[in-house]
């Protein structure tokens, strides 16, 4: 059996509730693995939860069961105008749960084969959109995406960190889903940082629009310069006062006055290590401002002109760099 093919059993028979201790911690190995993963999984889960439930009774017609989803099938490939592959080899699921299983197993595949995920694996990437939207996707971001956009909305999911520049169109709105928010285009461009516990936008033209998964009633919109993080269930908001957020993007980190621990936070989100200051010296550092330029600096050397701006040492701990008074 293919490793789909095997996911695609375990979802079925975790959703029935036949699953064994040994296939639940498969299944949520797989589930823990990638983000997308999880999302794909909850959206079989809705589906399942619509559908009338299997009959209690294991000895119903199984042929005409298959027939009577062969005919959905074919109806379903008809309106959508797709090729959608079923992979009949479920079969060997238990009785109680086959007639899901492939209903899953269709629905994967048309998920797969409509949609596709592009990665920047290596560098930052622009991706162009059907819509002709375009997405610079940061490294090491996802983003899945149809190959075709519906005709009452452009779904896109990410997983990472991206700059959106949206077409805007009123009638087919633009909407972004992440692990724990939706996010609307209102406008035109706009930061996405999506991360496993709080995800962060931040608007520079136009306006968003950004609710809560967990709870949809919970929601702000945001204008330009304006920015909102969403951590646990709360959206924290204030406003950009310079452009670092998208350094990754430009190159350019610009502190004008700033206060130490800004500047080592945005390096951090730069430079993709951890900086920061001895813990217990927080404090006496409170008052330390900084005024410097870095433009695609290496971090060795952007670390040494904070060095010789503030008199501070550095010193190198595993995988973070610390500041620190004598």
């Amino acid at each position: 059996m293919s490793n789909n093919d095997n996911i695609i059993n375990l979802i079925a028979k975790q959703l029935h509730g036949v699953a064994t201790e040994q296939e639940a911690a498969e299944l949520e190995l797989w589930l823990q693995s990638d983000v997308i993963h999880r999302q794909e999984y909850d959206e079989l889960a809705v589906i399942w939860q619509k559908t009338n439930p299997l009959p209690a009774d294991p000895h119903f017609n199984t042929n005409l069961a298959w027939q009577q989803l062969e005919a959905k099938i074919i109806a379903r490939r008809k309106r959508s105008g797709t090729v959608i592959s079923m992979l009949f080899t479920i079969k060997r699921v238990a009785a109680a749960a086959v007639i899901f299983a492939v209903t899953a197993c269709g629905y994967w595949w048309y998920q797969h084969n409509q949609w596709q995920t592009f990665t920047a694996s290596n560098n930052n990437e622009l991706l162009t959109l059907p819509d002709q939207s375009e997405v610079l996707l940061r490294k090491g971001s996802s983003l899945q995406y149809p190959k075709t956009f519906d005709k009452k909305e452009r779904l896109v999911k990410l997983t990472g960190e991206a700059f959106f520049q949206v077409q805007h169109n009123e009638h087919q709105p633009f909407r972004i889903t992440t692990a724990n928010a939706e996010v609307e285009e209102l406008g035109t461009s706009f930061l996405v940082n999506s991360g496993k516990t709080e995800d962060e936008i931040v608007v520079v033209t136009g306006k968003v629009n950004v609710k809560d998964k967990n709870q949809p009633a919970n929601e702000v919109t945001l204008t330009p310069g304006e920015r909102v993080v969403l951590q646990q269930d709360h959206f924290f908001e204030d406003q950009v006062t310079d452009s670092n957020f998208i350094a990754w993007k430009t190159g350019l980190l610009d502190f004008k006055d700033a206060p130490l621990q800004k500047v080592l936070q945005d390096l951090s989100h730069y430079y993709g290590i951890q900086v920061g200051i001895e813990p217990g010296q927080e404090r006496a550092m409170e008052s330390l401002k900084v005024t410097v330029r870095f433009d695609n600096q290496p971090l060795e050397q952007a670390l040494e002109e904070i060095k010789l701006i503030t008199g501070l040492n550095i010193k190198k701990e595993k995988d973070k760099v610390v500041f620190y008074q004598k």
